[in-house]
């Protein structure tokens, strides 16, 4: 079971007010802590045009500022687990973070990737309850975390951080039934390539003729978040490999032809 450790006082920390008040210790060994990590500014993130606070006027952005923790996360290590009391939110600044919920028989899917300036959780700022997924750094992460009952009362008193809010929320909502009607109805070739358009999308960068992804996945977390086997998507990869749609390399993929497998994507 995950836990938050006490707050120590501030005085006390080395650092004090360059570091976070308290850490998120794992279920799985003492050692394995999340770091502390430079608390920086809201108003120097980078991220700051895409959260739920880009709004704010500069006083009540300095205020969450103060009162966000940020830690870092190693590859591998969980923020938070399914089943778990939901503490607060957390807001990626660097690295990306994957979602996955255990289904029937122990089978666990990859809902999403979290990437920076995606917010983790936020679900709970309206109503208190359990994590209803794991999340797990899939590399280097520092991520910044702001109590609930803060966010609740900050969402109350500000209209413009309310309706960003709200715009998460339908992005999410859209963003699902699009994954779901191309789940339910295209084959797996039609999948694969859906998956890859939208890894280009939020984690693709220009790389000479091609594009390149930003994230690297192994082909289980590919397969578990089409919900198909892993030799499945093996051969569907091969595929696109052999008509020049897909160049591989260790884990690093680029799309040639990000046109051509949009194309396959139209009905």
């Amino acid at each position: 079971m995950m836990t938050l450790t006490d707050k120590p006082d501030r005085d006390h920390l080395p650092g004090a007010d360059k570091y976070q008040d308290y850490v998120l210790r794992s279920p799985n060994t003492e050692q394995e802590l999340a770091l502390k990590a430079p608390q920086i500014d809201c108003s120097d993130c980078t991220n700051h045009d895409k959260s739920i606070f880009c709004q704010l006027e500069t006083g009540d952005l300095q205020d969450v500022s103060d009162h966000k923790i940020m830690n870092r996360f190693k590859r591998g290590q969980v923020l938070f687990h399914e089943g778990n009391p939901a503490y607060g939110v957390f807001c990626i600044s660097t690295g990306k973070v994957k979602l996955t919920k255990m289904g029937v028989g122990g089978r666990e899917s990859l809902l999403q990737i979290a990437g920076p300036g995606d917010l983790v959780g936020f679900q709970h700022i309206v109503k208190a309850g359990l994590n209803d997924v794991t999340a797990t750094a899939i590399e280097d992460t520092q991520v910044c975390f702001l109590d609930r009952l803060y966010l609740q009362q900050l969402v109350k008193d500000d209209n413009s951080c309310a309706m960003e809010l709200f715009a998460h929320l339908a992005r999410d909502m859209a963003g699902l039934q699009e994954r779901m009607s191309v789940f339910q109805s295209k084959s797996v070739r039609e999948r694969v390539a859906f998956l890859l358009v939208d890894l280009n999308r939020r984690f693709g960068v220009d790389d000479g003729e091609t594009r390149r992804l930003i994230i690297q996945l192994s082909r289980d977390e590919m397969a578990a978040m089409l919900g198909v086997a892993t030799e499945t998507l093996i051969r569907e990869l091969s595929t696109l490999k052999d008509e020049g749609l897909l160049e591989q390399e260790g884990k690093t993929i680029r799309l040639p032809n990000v046109a051509a497998l949009e194309a396959t994507l139209v009905v």
